[in-house]
């Protein structure tokens, strides 16, 4: 008798990525208690792979980074403005080495690879109106559409010291 082993695709996974590539661009904060650590910045993720690792590049900092931990805690909080979602990714980072990877040597970009821990997707909830703030809404609609107010071409300082004279 045999076995069959199928494998089913990792919803969390795919709902992760697809969230993750959409918005793209997070901050990174260094969790080590070390001295000398990775300063916080701004990083693009390139992509998820299937063992969920999220593979991210950013600007390398002003100093070696042979100084630097090269595995570290990390947290990601991705958020782009328009985007009623945000979400924050922490794990273990490690600065991959250009050797390994195969992509030409660049000083001022590091490819970090992070196996994620935790990840904490949040959307905000959407107050709903009050009457009394639809209320306000409409009257403050109907007020800007039909109050007229004058143009004066004189200023209203002048206007004042005649009335004074």
């Amino acid at each position: 008798m045999t076995t069959e082993i199928t494998t089913t695709p990792d919803t969390n996974l795919y709902f992760i990525r697809e969230k993750i590539y959409k918005l793209r661009n997070a901050i990174m904060y260094s969790m080590s208690n070390d001295l000398i650590k990775m300063p916080n910045t701004i990083v693009t993720a390139l992509k998820i792979d299937d063992e969920g690792c999220l593979w991210f590049v950013c600007k390398a900092p002003a100093h070696y980074t042979d100084q630097y931990e090269q595995s570290f805690p990390a947290r990601l909080h991705f958020y782009r403005k328009g985007i009623l979602y945000y979400m924050e990714v922490s794990g273990k980072a490690t600065i991959v080495k250009n050797e390994e990877t195969g992509v030409e040597e660049n000083e001022s970009v590091l490819l970090i690879k992070m196996s994620i821990n935790c990840v904490e997707y949040t959307e905000p909830q959407i107050r709903k109106k009050t009457k009394l703030d639809l209320i306000a809404d409409n009257v403050q609609q109907w007020i800007m559409r039909n109050a007229a107010f004058s143009r004066h071409t004189k200023p209203v300082l002048a206007k004042l010291q005649q009335h004074n004279s």
